[in-house]
Parts: structure tokens; C-alpha cells; sequence
């Protein structure tokens, strides 16, 4: 695997930072004395992040490209394994994955909660209420950065989503669950 790309961060790029999701680069900031270089980030939410520059470039990551949605695909139509961790391991395994934001651990964490909450409606049991929250926030920055990426709205990359899925589960025709909120 090759290393990441280095991250220009010029005002105007559009980052991924962890689990905020997509921002884009509003600013850059001259250290003054021994104050470091500072980048400033703007996400949809409105929320402002300043990092120093050095922080920057292992907090945040470049857009998943085409090749990037390929291992996104090939991961929301593979299997998971079966897993016999208690809660709180699988709980710690999927906060992580949302924490760091990589778009193949965002893909992990929605296959599996997607198939999760198929199973238990089966039963008409529900998932917990934190680890159904983990599932959906990385549903959603998962759609969003396919959205951006695909130049379509989040709907619809959701929906692709739930087809990738739906398509290793051989039932296209399955029912989804609500669209991200």
C-alpha cells in the first residue's frame, strides 16, 4: 500500500477530519515567534477547527478518490466476519473506526450496523441506543464523502449504500432502513 498523498491544504481544499467529516480549508495562519503555522477549517455544520499545520497533516486526509470507493464497495459487499467479542469490544472497535474516519473502517461499521439492525428487526429487538448513534454517524459521513466525491447528494449515495449491501446479501429488492435524517 502506498503512503498517503501529502496534504497541500491551501485555502479552498476540502479535507476529511476524522469524525467531523468533510471541511474545507478556511484559512491559514503564520506562527508568530514560537507560535506554529495554524490551518482553519470549516465544516457544513457550521462548526471552525483550528489545528497547527504539523497536527494537520496526521488529523486529516484527502477525499477518498474512485480507487478509494472501489475498496469501499468490494467492503460493503464482503461478509463480515462472525464475532463472538463481547459489547463493549465491538463497541471500542466501531468508535475507533468512526474516530479515525477512514472511509473503508466507515464502510465496516454501516455494514455491519445496517446488517445488525436487519437481524434484530427480525426479532423486533433494537440495537443500543450508543452503538445504533456510531452506526448512523458513520452512515452519514460515509454518504457524505461518496456524495462529494460522486458530485451527487448524500440520499442518493446513501441509497448506493444500502445497494452494495443489499447486492452481497443477494435481495436487491430488501427493504432499507429510514434514509439518514
Amino acid at each position: 500500500m502506498s503512503p498517503p498523498p501529502v496534504l497541500n491544504l491551501a485555502v479552498g481544499d476540502a479535507v476529511v477530519y476524522g469524525s467531523h467529516g468533510i471541511g474545507c480549508v478556511e484559512a491559514r495562519r503564520a506562527g508568530a515567534g514560537d507560535l506554529p503555522d495554524m490551518v482553519v477549517l470549516a465544516f457544513e455544520s457550521g462548526l471552525r477547527v483550528t489545528l497547527p499545520v504539523d497536527r494537520a497533516g496526521d488529523s486529516l486526509r484527502s477525499l477518498s478518490g474512485e480507487i478509494e470507493l472501489e475498496d469501499v464497495q468490494r467492503t460493503l459487499r464482503t461478509d463480515p466476519a462472525r464475532s463472538s467479542e463481547p459489547w463493549s469490544k465491538r463497541f471500542r472497535s466501531m468508535r475507533e473506526k468512526v474516530t479515525v474516519g477512514n472511509a473503508i473502517g466507515l464502510a465496516e461499521v454501516v455494514r455491519d450496523g445496517l446488517k445488525r439492525e436487519r437481524q434484530l428487526s427480525g426479532g423486533r429487538a433494537v440495537a443500543g441506543a450508543s452503538e445504533r448513534g456510531l452506526y448512523l454517524q458513520a452512515r452519514k459521513l460515509l454518504a457524505a464523502e461518496i456524495a462529494f466525491a460522486r458530485g451527487i447528494d448524500a440520499a442518493e449515495a446513501d441509497m448506493w449504500i444500502v445497494e452494495q449491501i443489499d447486492e452481497q446479501e443477494g435481495s436487491a429488492g430488501a427493504q432499507t432502513t429510514a434514509l439518514l435524517r
